[in-house]
């Protein structure tokens, strides 16, 4: 049998010192080998919460279980693996679903026997039923802001919330003439932006027109300026910023 291992932990002076990621790691090698196993990767977070979802080595950790590279993912206890509940099921359900059972060496949960199987498919199943509902209650907020005329998730492109005077949008400073002005709306109400409002409808009807592809339709929107109320000029620019690099072109 294949196993990975997981190690975590989660404050500076344990990245410094080294001592507990050693210890965890030392006790997964020892469990594996005295149980005649392979081991391959020990995968580790350092420095990360154990509530968090979205951990860089656990993620890896994932979707590596999707392509069937190992049988059995060790950890030395369970809240190195997750300190929530619900991202702990979770886990748990996406390896069930994947053929990969899981182990911890200090509770003593082993899923390879037919007993911890047996544990590890309620577990599963409690996962599923938490998810369903989760997803049923985001369903329900999602309808229920759009009946309030309200929009879900991040603002789209095209609209602002009109808070001029404190203004955050990463098109606001330097960019839009109604940075710092008095607010056009309130947070609740979306207001079309001054500049990127205009791309969209220049978006729209030059592909009405049915001669742009997706790429020239882009280079055209990047080559334009916009003229502002004061005379001056904008080029066209989406809310995706890269890495310190800036705003960056449509694309």
């Amino acid at each position: 049998m294949k196993a990975v291992g997981y190690i975590r932990v989660s404050s500076e002076m344990q990245i410094e010192t080294g001592h507990s990621l050693d210890a965890q790691r030392t006790l997964i090698t020892e469990f594996v080998r005295a149980k005649g196993w392979t081991l391959g990767e020990i995968f580790c977070d350092a420095g990360l919460s154990g509530t968090l979802s979205d951990r860089p080595a656990l993620q890896n950790l994932m979707a590596r279980a999707e392509q069937h590279d190992f049988d059995v993912v060790i950890v030395h206890a369970i809240d190195r693996f997750y300190r929530d509940l619900s991202g702990l099921l979770a886990a748990l359900h996406h390896l069930h679903q994947h053929q990969v059972t899981f182990i911890s060496i200090t509770e003593n949960l082993d899923f390879t026997t037919p007993w911890g199987k047996l544990v590890l498919a309620v577990l599963g199943t409690l996962a599923e039923i938490y998810i369903d509902k989760l997803r049923d209650e985001t369903r329900k907020g999602k309808q229920a802001r759009a009946r309030k005329g309200l929009w879900n998730g991040s603002i789209p492109f095209g609209y602002c919330n009109g808070l001029c005077s404190n203004c955050t949008d990463v098109n606001g400073k330097d960019y839009c003439p109604n940075f710092g002005q008095p607010n056009c709306s309130s947070r609740n109400h979306l207001i079309p932006h001054p500049i990127e409002s205009h791309a969209v409808r220049l978006a729209y009807e030059w592909y009405a027109q049915g001669i742009f592809s997706d790429a020239s339709l882009t280079a055209k929107l990047n080559a334009f300026e916009w003229q502002l109320p004061d005379g001056s000029h904008r080029h066209f620019r989406s809310k995706c910023w890269i890495s310190r690099g800036g705003p960056q072109p449509l694309h």
